[in-house]
């Protein structure tokens, strides 16, 4: 079971962001750091940070953890960034 709807998923993949778009899957799911925290070990405060784009990259098991959680792919929320040339 998703935890986003689909139309919750397509709003996902329309924001554009800078880094990623876990404050915006947060968001959409009205779930808490902790929900995330509980049920993917990961600390509060890490997630905290990843929202807030504090990290300029995470592990891919975090990211999976992520994207498991939200039942979305891990580029749904976690978008490749162009190479500017």
């Amino acid at each position: 079971m998703s935890l986003l709807s689909a139309s919750q998923l397509q709003e996902l993949k329309a924001t554009v962001t800078e880094g990623n778009r876990l404050a915006t899957a947060i968001a959409l799911a009205a779930v808490t750091q902790l929900d995330i925290q509980g049920a993917t070990g990961l600390p509060q405060s890490y997630i905290s940070d990843v929202a807030r784009n504090r990290y300029r990259t995470i592990t891919v098991e975090n990211a999976r953890k992520f994207a498991e959680f939200f039942g979305c792919s891990i580029e749904d929320l976690f978008p490749s960034r162009e190479v500017v040339a």
